[in-house]
C-alpha cells in the first residue's frame, strides 16, 4: 500500500456512513466518523442540536486531530489502515501540512438527492453541502501533485463490488468481499449525530438503492442553488473512477493503453478508467465509423482520426442569443438549452472549417455558403461574416492554435432560443445561437492510401422543393438515414441516387470518377456545392485533366478506372469497391494520387498569404 491512512471527503446524504461501514467490515482497517467535526463547530460557531456532545467527545484542534490520525504509532497489529470519514466543509481551519501523507478520496453524489434529503433536517446553504469545499480539496491536492481519487456516490450504489474494487485499486490495497456487506443497525463508532442522520444507513445491511429516498419536486427556493451545485459537481466527476470487473481467472487484463491508440466506447462500462476518459472514448468513438469487410477495424472511412488528449480541455465558443456575448465555455460544460432551436427543431446551419498554419481555409467560400444557406432559412445572424470569422479566429486564438495544423472547426448557427417548444421563427426570442468547436483532428493517412468502400443505399437525395439538398443544414435525417444502411452493410460510406436513379453523392462527402484521363462529377442539382469538390474541379482543370460535371448511372460509376470522394475533413480518399465491384485495380490510382498532391500545394498556398478577411 502506498500510504496507510485513507481520508475521505464528501458532502453530506452522499452514502459516506455507508462507505465508512464497508471499510469497517475489513480486517486491516480501523475507522473514524468525522473526526473533525468539533474543529469545524469551532471555527464557525454554528448550532447543532448535539453541539455540546460533539465538542465535550472531540478535540476541537482540526491541525492536531489530523496529525494523530496519520500517526501510524499504536495501531493495533494486524490492522495497519485508518481510514478517516470527513464532510469537505470541515476542512476549514486545516493547514496544508495537515494534508500530507494521507490518500484523498472526494466522494461526490449527483446535488439533487443531496438538497432534497439534506433539505429535511437543515437549511441547505453551498457551505453545508460541501460542494465548493471538494473542488478546493481538488485543487489543492492537484497543485500538490497528489490529485485526490474521485468516487461518485451514485456510481457506488449501482454497482458496489465494481467501483469498490475500483477504489481499492486506486489505494493499492487488497479488495475484500465483506466491504459488500454489514450488520444493521447503530455502530459503536458511530458519531453522536447519528440519530439525526444515520437513520436510513441504519436500516440498511449494504449498498443498495434501499439506502436513497425516492426524488420529489424540490420547493422553488431551492432550484438556484441545485443549478449552481450542478455546475460544480460537473466539475468533480469529470475525473471519476469507473466500475472495475472481477479478475477472469487465467486471462491477464490490460491496465493500460498506449497515448493515441483507438479507444472502445465500452472502456468506462468495463472499469478501469476514468469519466474523462469515457468522455475520451465517446469522443474517439467517430474513428470506428465505416469499419468493414476487409479492414481493420477504426482503419478505413471518411472521418477517421487519432485521439487527441487535448480535446479534452478545449475552450468552446458560445454566443448566446438572449445575452448577445460570446463566452469560452471549457469544453465539458459546453451547452446549449433545451430550448434551442437546433436542438429542438434542427433550424440551423453550419459550417466544417480546416485550420492550416493558423488559417481557417478557403474561409470566402465558407462564408458564402454559410450566409447562404441562413438567407434561405430567413434567419438573420446579426453579425457580419467578417465578424463572424474574427469571432472564431478569437476562439481559435483563446485555445493557443494561432499557429496550428490539423485542427478542424465546427462552426453551428441555430435559430436561437425559444419560449417554449414551437416551430414557428417568430416564437424566437433573440439573436440566433452561435457555438464554435475546434479540436485537434488529424486525418487519418490510412483511407488516405488504402481507400474505401461504398454502398449503394435506398435512400435517394431529394428535389430542392422537398428539402433542397444544397443546404448545409442542421437537419442531416436524409444523409444519416443513408449513413445506417451503410453501417449495417458494413461499409464506410452510403452511395446516394437522385431522384432519376443517377448517383447524387455520399452521405457526407462528394462523390468524383475517371474514365479514360477525365474527372466526371455528379451535377450539383442534388448535391450539397462542397467546397474542396469545387478545388479539385479546378485544381484538375488547371493541370489539363478534362472534367465535365453530368449525370452518371451506376453502371458507368462501376466502370470507373478510378473514384474518390471529397470533403473538408479529409481532402481526398479513393474509392476502392463499390457495391462489391472492384473499382480500377482496387487501389489508390495516378489521378486520384496526382489530385491528393496538386490540393496539399493548394492549400499550402493559401496558407502561406495569412489570414485573410472576407466581404
Amino acid at each position: 500500500m502506498s500510504n496507510p491512512t485513507i481520508c475521505t471527503w464528501s458532502g453530506p446524504r452522499s452514502c459516506s456512513t455507508s462507505l465508512l461501514y464497508a471499510f469497517s467490515q475489513r480486517t486491516d482497517t480501523l475507522v473514524l466518523d468525522e473526526p473533525l467535526y468539533a474543529s469545524f463547530l469551532t471555527q464557525t460557531g454554528l448550532s447543532r442540536p448535539y453541539r455540546d456532545q460533539v465538542l465535550k467527545e472531540q478535540d476541537s484542534n482540526g491541525n492536531e486531530v489530523m496529525r494523530r490520525i496519520r500517526d501510524t504509532e499504536g495501531r493495533p497489529v494486524g490492522r495497519p489502515l485508518l481510514y478517516a470519514k470527513h464532510m469537505s466543509k470541515q476542512r476549514l481551519g486545516l493547514d496544508a501540512a495537515a494534508m500530507e501523507n494521507a490518500q484523498h478520496v472526494l466522494l461526490v453524489r449527483e446535488p439533487y438527492g443531496v438538497v432534497q434529503s439534506f433539505s429535511k433536517t437543515l437549511t441547505p446553504t453551498h457551505q453545508e453541502l460541501g460542494y465548493t469545499a471538494l473542488l478546493e480539496i481538488q485543487s489543492e491536492l492537484r497543485a500538490a501533485g497528489r490529485p485526490p481519487i474521485v468516487l461518485l456516490s451514485d456510481d457506488l450504489i449501482k454497482d458496489p463490488e465494481g467501483m469498490l474494487r475500483a477504489l481499492c485499486q486506486a489505494l493499492s490495497i487488497p479488495f475484500q468481499s465483506a466491504m459488500l456487506r454489514w450488520p444493521a443497525g447503530p455502530k459503536p463508532f458511530d458519531g453522536v449525530w447519528a440519530p439525526w442522520w444515520y437513520s436510513n444507513t441504519h436500516k440498511s445491511t449494504g449498498f443498495g438503492s434501499g439506502v436513497r429516498d425516492p426524488r420529489l419536486p424540490l420547493a422553488h427556493e431551492l432550484k438556484q442553488l441545485y443549478g449552481e451545485c450542478c455546475a460544480l459537481f460537473q466539475l468533480l466527476r469529470r475525473d471519476a473512477l469507473s466500475p472495475l470487473s472481477p479478475p477472469t481467472p487465467g486471462l491477464p487484463r490490460t491496465i493500460s493503453m498506449p497515448s493515441g491508440a483507438l479507444i472502445s466506447t465500452h472502456s468506462r462500462a468495463n472499469g478501469g478508467g476514468t469519466a474523462a476518459a469515457a468522455a475520451a472514448a465517446a469522443a474517439a468513438a467517430t474513428q470506428q465509423q465505416g469499419a468493414g469487410r476487409g479492414h481493420a477495424a477504426a482503419e478505413t472511412g471518411t472521418h477517421v482520426y487519432s485521439s487527441d488528449a487535448r480535446n479534452a480541455d478545449v475552450l468552446v465558443g458560445i454566443r448566446d442569443g438572449v445575452l448577445d456575448a460570446l463566452e469560452l465555455v471549457w469544453r465539458p460544460l459546453a451547452k446549449v438549452s433545451v430550448l434551442d432551436s437546433g436542438f429542438m427543431l434542427g433550424d440551423g446551419v453550419w459550417e466544417g472549417v480546416r485550420l492550416h498554419a493558423g488559417c481557417l481555409m478557403f474561409v470566402e467560400e465558407h462564408m458564402d455558403r454559410l450566409y447562404e444557406g441562413a438567407k434561405a432559412l430567413d434567419m438573420d445572424l446579426c453579425l457580419s461574416p467578417q465578424q463572424l470569422v474574427s469571432m472564431v479566429y478569437e476562439v481559435i486564438d483563446a485555445n493557443g492554435m494561432a499557429a496550428a495544423s490539423g485542427v478542424h472547426i465546427r462552426l453551428m448557427v441555430t435559430r436561437g432560443l425559444k419560449p417554449t417548444p414551437y416551430q414557428n421563427p417568430n416564437t424566437t426570442i433573440g439573436k440566433p445561437t452561435i457555438v464554435i468547436l475546434p479540436e485537434y483532428k488529424e486525418a487519418s493517412r490510412i483511407p488516405k492510401e488504402q481507400g474505401i468502400r461504398l454502398f449503394t443505399c435506398h435512400v435517394r437525395r431529394g428535389a430542392p422543393d422537398v428539402q433542397d439538398p444544397m443546404l448545409n443544414s442542421h437537419s442531416k435525417l436524409n444523409c444519416i438515414a443513408a449513413c445506417i444502411q451503410a453501417n449495417k452493410a458494413g461499409v464506410d460510406e452510403a452511395l446516394m441516387l437522385d431522384p432519376h436513379g443517377f448517383v447524387a453523392t455520399c452521405n457526407s462527402t462528394n462523390f468524383l470518377m475517371v474514365k479514360k484521363g477525365a474527372l466526371w462529377a455528379p451535377t450539383t442539382k442534388y448535391q450539397l456545392h462542397g467546397i474542396t469538390r469545387s478545388n479539385i474541379l479546378d485544381l484538375a482543370a488547371e493541370a489539363g485533366i478534362p472534367t465535365q460535371e453530368r449525370d452518371i448511372p451506376l453502371t458507368q460509376a462501376y466502370s470507373a478506372d478510378e473514384a474518390f470522394v471529397t470533403g473538408t475533413f479529409a481532402g481526398l480518399i479513393p474509392v476502392v469497391e463499390i457495391d462489391g465491384r472492384m473499382i480500377g485495380k482496387g487501389t489508390r490510382g495516378p489521378v486520384t494520387q496526382r489530385l491528393q498532391q496538386l490540393y496539399v500545394q493548394r492549400m499550402e498556398e493559401y496558407a502561406s498569404t495569412g489570414r485573410r478577411s472576407v466581404a
